[in-house]
């Protein structure tokens, strides 16, 4: 199997070698270096259906079936690509992109508004999500930032992935009401409230964003989320 699939074209990279690029020459881990290239797309304007076509034309579709060890016809090609494609990462809309992200990161950066009124960032790991439009995380309730979001919701989360990178703004709540603490409950939160699901320190932030600033595939946008 391969260790790489590029979210434009879909096909498997064995080697390392054939990634995308940055402007630096750094690896871009999301493409391959045949769509992407120095931070850009070697096709900016092509569509997902010229893609498809692209990928089944000439020596293709021959490369196509080697890679996935499949033996498609054009025809058979194209239907599967058309029903796969949507799910690759640069044929998504923008909130499902985002979403994409999500799921790829590591921790990301909550910030809450002190009692003084400056930014107080804080590393937090996203425990679940409906989307992008309600996103979970924990933290203690004594801390700085549940204090901080119980009297001022306003709220932004920043994370990064590759030279990717979205800040989402909006309001969070501290949710501490048993049915919530018991369905995100588990145990590996041990480590931070080590009373289990009934320690006093263990709430919730529930964040619900309403808009987005975006930096993805070399593309900067803004998303209003309604």
């Amino acid at each position: 199997m391969s260790e790489y699939t590029c979210q434009s074209c879909g096909l498997g990279i064995d080697d390392e070698s054939m990634l995308g690029t940055y402007p630096d020459g750094r690896k871009n881990a999301d493409y391959c270096s045949h769509c992407f290239r120095d931070g850009g797309f070697t096709h900016p304007d092509i569509t997902m259906e010229e893609q498809i076509e692209l990928n089944i034309s000439g020596d293709s579709l021959e490369e196509f079936n080697r890679k996935e060890d499949v033996s498609f016809s054009s025809a058979g090609a194209r239907n599967v690509m058309a029903m796969y494609f949507p799910r690759l990462k640069r044929w998504m809309d923008t909130e499902r992109k985002i979403g994409w992200m999500i799921e790829r990161i590591g921790y990301a950066v909550l910030s809450t508004l002190s009692e003084e009124g400056y930014p107080r960032p804080s590393a937090v790991d996203i425990i679940a999500r409906h989307g992008i439009r309600e996103l979970w995380m924990t933290t203690h309730s004594s801390s700085a930032k549940a204090g901080n979001i119980r009297r001022d919701p306003r709220t932004g989360l920043c994370f990064v992935h590759e030279a990717d990178s979205v800040s989402l703004t909006g309001t969070a709540g501290i949710i501490s009401d048993k049915e919530n603490l018991e369905r995100f409950w588990e145990d590996r939160m041990l480590r931070y409230f080590p009373l289990g699901l009934d320690d006093p320190e263990y709430c919730l932030i529930r964040f619900r964003p309403d808009h987005a600033s975006f930096w993805i595939d070399g593309a900067r946008g803004e998303l209003t989320i309604g």
